[in-house]
């Protein structure tokens, strides 16, 4: 698994040349649905960070069975991202959207999802198989980026993709800054991860690394929202453990952190800061994540746990296969 991780740039590079099968161009596009979940939504939000990063698109990331009405309309986009291609939650919500839109653009290495784009003749990118889902982040962005570009709605362009990958390229740094992190955390019972608004998605991604492979529950909180709510739970001084601190980039960000972490010392936290690398929100998104998979890699193999194993999540798809008529009928979606 680490040498997945080690291989982000080509699998990134890989998915950026792939040709996209069933290419067009669509016009009047006014908003943008990625629907996706676990490694698939990660994407997702990687995708609408780089609208707001661009100033290209706003764009919303649903991560359920179910798409409210207003959020999908003839003048939307919608980007159905799953590695496996079966992923239940996605190929419901996409039916459910298929209903309101006709403009989808689809990403998978395969399954379902792939039949469903090829028989309707929407564009497709495929990425590699064979990966655990978690894993393939920089091939599900990169090709979700690529067929954007291709049907006409264009964030970014390939050379800036590309510039951002290169990040991907500081695999030593990584290691070095991911085994740090793992020594932090080996001793961590349910760890806070901290990070302004703009990380937000890097804040998700790190708790998510460390819940699958690592089987580590943590706890995620964004500020400024935090410092409306979250630092009054510690006032009563019950509970510390260990907190990862994502850097920022910017002063007043840097600052307001700073004063967490002074309030999470006081609680008795131990507390590290994860620094970032690269020119620009989303290539220091990709190297924190490149850190954080490296990271929960190893404390799974320093706590003897089995990184790709995820047995919990094999249940919750066996449960939503025996449910999937009563969704389907909820939804509406019923033959």
């Amino acid at each position: 698994m680490r040498e997945v991780y080690l291989g982000w740039h080509e699998l990134a590079m890989e998915a950026l040349r792939q040709e996209v099968a069933n290419p067009r161009e669509y016009k009047d596009v006014d908003r943008i649905v990625v629907l996706g979940m676990g490694g698939s939504g990660i994407a997702g939000d990687l995708v609408a960070l780089t609208g707001l990063e661009t100033g290209s698109a706003f764009v919303t990331v649903v991560k359920d069975f179910y798409v409210p009405k207003p959020v999908v309309n003839d003048r939307t986009l919608v980007l159905a991202i799953s590695y496996s291609g079966n992923t239940r939650e996605t190929l419901l919500s996409l039916e459910l959207c298929s209903k309101r839109t006709s403009k989808i653009v689809a990403v998978s290495s395969g399954g379902l999802l792939e039949e469903y784009a090829m028989k309707r003749g929407i564009p497709f990118v495929k990425v590699r198989r064979g990966l655990a889902p978690r894993t393939a982040l920089p091939a599900l962005y990169a090709a979700a980026m690529k067929g954007l570009l291709t049907v006409g709605v264009s964030m970014c362009e390939s050379s800036t993709l590309e510039r951002w990958f290169d990040v991907l390229k500081e695999v030593r740094k990584a290691e070095f800054d991911a085994a740090s992190l793992a020594s932090f955390l080996r001793r961590a019972r349910m760890p806070l991860i901290v990070a302004s608004a703009r990380y937000a998605v890097l804040a998700t991604r790190i708790k998510n690394e460390l819940n699958e492979n690592a089987k580590m529950p943590a706890k995620v909180e964004i500020a400024p929202e935090l410092f409306h709510n979250d630092i009054v739970g510690w006032e009563r001084k019950l509970y510390s453990d260990r907190a990862i601190v994502v850097e920022s980039d910017i002063p007043y960000e840097v600052e307001y952190l700073k004063l967490y972490t002074e309030i999470l010392t006081d609680v008795g936290f131990e507390v590290e800061m994860l620094r970032l690398i690269g020119d620009g929100v989303v290539p220091r998104v990709l190297y924190g994540s490149l850190v954080a998979g490296l990271a929960s890699v190893k404390v799974a193999e320093i706590a003897g746990i089995d990184p790709l194993a995820t047995k919990s999540i094999a249940a919750y798809k066996s449960f939503i296969n025996n449910m999937e008529g009563e969704i389907r009928r909820t939804l509406g979606l019923s033959d």
